[in-house]
């Protein structure tokens, strides 16, 4: 699979703040095409805060003073959680999906054409194995096991984003339904399987063939325009795919929407999120704030730990401390994650 290149993407583990530089083609993908998949309400939720952030500069400007609307300000947190009833790393079929479909029907329509009228089949045949082919070499297994090259039903929690200076930051939460994300941000480095002798031997043997399908079509002298149109359709038919926004589900990531934080400023956007989601705020705050925080910051940092140990301490006494249930995030979970529900 190719790696990431969709832009800086960083996956970070909510529960410690272990930091991943993604090199995985999926995870650029979903961040590259969020903005045309997330929920309204965190679009109503970023309106909001610009206009918070235009009032407030309107109050600290000489009054009659245009100020536009600016195009981004502080950070907008949206909170997702693996579906349930879904299988992680299942993709679901979507229209761009059928589409290959219908483009070959029509491809194979166009190559038609001289066959009909006036009895040349050369054309057809090309098209036939060339669509045969192309949909062998794709449905090959090995590259759903390098798409997905990581660990299943992980119990925890990661945080998608761009790093310093980015809108937008995806929490996904943990829940035993979703991929490892840290094993798929490195990129196939955790692939399981290897290819296999047949997947060789089947990449041979079609490699082999569309070298003889390329000089059989080389030699073709009579409609070959038909031929030409039928390429030009399988291009353009690529082109759209590569560049059409999808959605996660589409990419075997499948989210079902939990809430959204956002405020005028970072630093309350986290501390925002540190009170619904105990250590996630924390794990990114050596993103956004690398250095020393102000006094005023620390003692707020400070009161939201001395209020999550508090919890803890009640949960525990009372039996409901679900980290005792939690799956380790070790080779023993790796183990766990074979075992048939």
């Amino acid at each position: 699979m190719p790696t990431a290149s969709e832009g800086p993407c960083l996956v970070i583990t909510a529960k410690n703040g272990y930091l991943r530089y993604n090199a995985s083609w999926v995870i650029g993908r979903i961040l590259g095409d969020y903005e045309s998949w997330m929920d309204p309400a965190v679009r109503m939720k970023l309106e909001e805060i610009l206009e918070q952030r235009r009032q407030y500069m309107r109050r600290n400007t000489r009054k009659g003073t245009p100020v536009p609307k600016p195009g981004q300000t502080g950070l907008c947190i949206s909170i997702y959680e693996p579906s349930k009833p879904k299988t992680a790393g299942e993709p679901s079929y979507d229209l761009i999906y059928w589409s290959g479909l219908a483009v070959a029907t029509v491809q194979l329509a166009v190559a038609a054409i001289p066959f009909a009228i006036s009895g040349d089949w050369s054309i057809l045949v090309i098209t036939v194995c060339g669509t045969i082919f192309a949909f062998i070499t794709g449905g090959l297994p090995q590259w759903k096991a390098e798409k997905w090259a990581c660990r299943r039903k992980s119990p925890n929690g990661y945080i998608l984003t761009r790093g310093n200076g980015a809108q937008h930051c995806i929490l996904i939460l943990g829940n035993e339904h979703g991929l490892n994300l840290e094993d798929l941000a490195v990129g196939g480095q955790m692939t399981y399987r290897p290819s296999d002798i047949l997947t060789r031997l089947c990449l041979t043997a079609i490699s082999v063939l569309w070298i003889g399908l390329l000089i059989i079509a080389a030699g073709v002298k009579q409609n070959t325009w038909y031929l030409l149109a039928v390429g030009g359709i399988g291009i353009f038919q690529n082109v759209l795919v590569a560049g059409w926004r999808r959605k996660p589900s589409a990419l075997g990531i499948h989210l079902e929407f939990r809430g959204v934080v956002g405020e005028m400023t970072t630093m309350d956007a986290l501390l925002a999120l540190e009170s619904r989601h105990t250590r996630a705020g924390r794990s990114l705050l050596p993103i956004f704030f690398p250095g020393a925080l102000l006094p005023e910051e620390t003692v707020k940092w400070q009161a939201l730990e001395i209020e999550a140990l508090r919890e803890k301490e009640q949960a525990q006494l009372a039996g409901q401390d679900g980290s005792t249930n939690a799956v380790p995030e070790s080779w023993i979970a790796h183990a766990k994650t074979f075992e048939r529900k």
